[in-house]
């Protein structure tokens, strides 16, 4: 009996240590653990599914006012739920482009705000462009609720404030904008922008170069430094544009073949090849949207 007990307890000795030493082991050691609980698992899980019907079936679920609910009942409220997050994400989606609407508006000039009529705001996607091309078109998606809105001539922003280009062709699926820095876009009046209220703003005449900059020649005793940001000025664009950021001075050099002038090189506010979705500014409707 003494050799009895003496062999139990060496044993459970035993057990106790192995326990405590599988505990301290590294867990990549004892990763062969879970292969023994899901072996151990397996023929129990049926037995398990059987008594969980077999529950389900003596006891049926039951609401918050203890009346017993059908299986029926159960896959409705399931459809009621999934359909409910569909519609909750859905107005997450618009919550969020409302936001970025509200940000455009609030990025613009106080000039808009001052023109009696104020320009709508229409999200679009950027479907087609020419990555390793500055200069090249952009493709947009026309938007559900810009069909009957956008036309030649609306102005395409980024940021809130930011000027990408205007509206060159329209579509009933599809808006064409050419980016500032096309060709095509014709040169644009400009201001640099300041920050003194009484100061006076120079004002130059970008062009268009072949390296997708714009550039303009001013006179030599304008001091301009490079990072200045320049903006829009010009007649020729909506007066509610006026402010919007054209383009960051880059650097001024000097003109060999003309002494007393200067170039200015800037690049674009907007890198046109690394915006995926622009929001389009138009005054087609302004005088139904006062």
């Amino acid at each position: 009996m003494a050799f009895m007990k003496s062999q139990g307890g060496s044993g459970f000795h035993f057990i106790v240590l192995l326990t405590v030493a599988s505990a301290l082991a590294p867990v990549s050691w004892i990763g062969w653990t879970g292969d023994v609980a899901d072996v151990v698992r397996a023929p129990i899980m049926p037995l398990s599914r059987i008594g969980t019907s077999i529950a389900s079936w003596l006891r049926p679920p039951r609401d918050v006012s203890g009346r017993p609910v059908g299986e029926a009942e159960i896959e409705q409220l399931r459809e009621d739920r999934d359909r409910f997050e569909q519609l909750w994400q859905a107005q997450r989606v618009r919550a969020d482009q409302l936001a970025r609407r509200l940000r455009t508006l609030e990025g613009l000039p106080e000039s808009a705000y001052r023109s009696p009529h104020r320009p709508i705001v229409v999200d679009a996607d950027i479907t087609g462009r020419d990555p390793r091309d500055p200069r090249s078109p952009i493709e947009l998606r026309m938007p559900r609720d810009g069909a009957d809105r956008l036309e030649v001539g609306d102005i395409a922003v980024w940021g809130g404030h930011r000027l990408l280009g205007r509206v060159s062709h329209v579509s009933a699926v599809r808006l064409m904008v050419l980016p500032l820095s096309n060709p095509e876009a014709g040169p644009i009046e400009v201001a640099v922008a300041s920050s003194d209220p009484g100061g006076v703003l120079p004002r130059m005449l970008l062009r268009q170069s072949g390296s997708g900059h714009l550039v303009a020649d001013i006179d030599r005793r304008i001091v301009i430094e490079p990072g200045a940001s320049l903006v829009l000025a010009d007649a020729r664009w909506p007066e509610w544009a006026h402010g919007l950021e054209v383009a960051i001075v880059e650097h001024v050099q000097a003109i060999d073949e003309a002494p007393l002038r200067q170039r200015l090189i800037a690049r674009p506010a907007v890198d046109a090849p690394a915006v995926s979705q622009v929001a389009i500014l138009s005054g087609s409707d302004m005088e139904q949207h006062p």
